[in-house]
């Protein structure tokens, strides 16, 4: 294996996202595990003298920012957009489920109107600096800002097949709101900017647009009703940084030549076992456009291989994506419950290309410098 410092974690995302050869593709923990699976990765590496933290900080090329609300108090389980969740058990560990969703009568431009929009000027942006200068004092790593979501924060104030009937029915209601969310993202993106000028080397945006079986919109509805605001978002990240990331789970095959005209650089996800989602096929076709990363599966790879199994798929997916540059490994999204954790060490091992005992190696020899 080679040595996984060889190159710096930023100067190995940049040629990445560049399409041009690194010592390796680059890592990224994505969502990172779930609770349960994070306790499962504790005990698994308290002989180490590691933590899921230790292990994320010793293996991640990337870190990711985004200013923290500091807005008005707000009841308990309650977004500043307005929508309330409750907690559902799945036995190990819970999820948030939305319990009110302020939009889902919404049929009137002036009801989109009439809705409390949170203020972009209540977050702590004045932070950000302090939050890099602590994460990233040398800018060692790849520095990623968070720049929004409209499409599923609509689907979230709305509900989703609220939201699916109002692009067909009422698409002006849909335009309105997404305006509105697409401009807070905008002032929120101006005023990072502005603490942090040429601090950050790529944005990360985000809006699912997939099924396991195909896009959950067509290509016309794409383009008509959603591309505009990925557009913007995209093009103002663009005058500030050279790459833009952008999230998206399911089967999106049909709508990436879209996605690069909207201004995407990099797909983030990359489910391989959903429809026309195949290595090879994204590779072939967008591979010299578009970056990739994920790929490790985390509904079929993760929690049900063996940990040799998962290596191989590791060396699969970084000998295709990783051709010539323009891959961060990284698992599908967040770490399942139930996980092995020797999976979840078998896929930063392979991905890094260092087994464990040398990480915390060169952990220990940092710490020492």
């Amino acid at each position: 294996m080679h040595n996984h410092l060889a190159l710096l974690p930023r100067q190995r995302v940049l040629l990445n996202l560049a399409h041009q050869p690194a010592d390796r593709p680059a890592f990224s923990w994505s969502f990172g595990p779930q609770p349960a699976t994070r306790a499962a990765l504790d005990d698994y590496l308290k002989p180490w003298g590691l933590d899921y933290q230790q292990l994320y900080c010793l293996t991640s090329d990337v870190r990711r920012f985004d200013a923290a609300y500091a807005g008005p108090s707000l009841p308990a389980k309650t977004s500043f957009w307005g929508w309330t969740v409750k907690a559902v058990s799945y036995g190990a560990g819970h999820y948030d489920e939305f319990d009110y969703k302020p939009l889902a009568t919404a049929a009137t431009v002036d009801d989109i109107a009439a809705h409390a929009w949170p203020n972009p000027e209540h977050f702590r942006y004045a932070d950000l600096a302090g939050q890099v200068q602590q994460a990233d004092p040398d800018h060692h790593f790849a520095r990623i800002l968070w720049i929004g979501n409209p499409l599923e924060i609509l689907s979230w104030l709305m509900g989703l097949e609220q939201l699916m009937e109002s692009l067909v029915l009422a698409p002006e209601v849909v335009h309105a709101a997404l305006d509105r969310i697409t401009t807070f993202f905008e002032t929120q993106m101006r005023r990072a900017f502005a603490v942090v000028p040429d601090g950050f080397d790529a944005v990360y945006g985000a809006d699912d647009l997939g099924t396991q079986r195909g896009p959950m919109i067509s290509r016309a509805t794409y383009r008509e009703m959603i591309m505009p605001y990925h557009r913007r978002l995209y093009a103002l990240a663009h005058q500030h940084v050279r790459y833009t990331i952008h999230h998206s789970d399911g089967s999106v095959y049909d709508l990436l030549d879209d996605l690069i005209e909207a201004g995407v650089d990099c797909l983030e996800a990359v489910q391989v076992e959903c429809q026309d989602m195949a290595p090879e096929k994204l590779k072939g076709r967008f591979g010299n456009r578009l970056s990739f990363q994920g790929g490790v599966s985390v509904q079929q790879v993760l929690p049900h291989l063996e940990p040799e199994q998962v290596r191989l798929e590791v060396r699969r997916l970084k000998k295709i994506f990783g051709a010539g540059g323009g891959y961060i490994c990284a698992p599908s999204h967040a770490v399942q419950a139930g996980t092995p954790p020797e999976n979840v060490i078998a896929m930063v091992e392979e991905a890094v290309e260092a087994p464990l005992a040398q990480i915390v190696r060169n952990g220990v020899s940092r710490d020492a410098e």
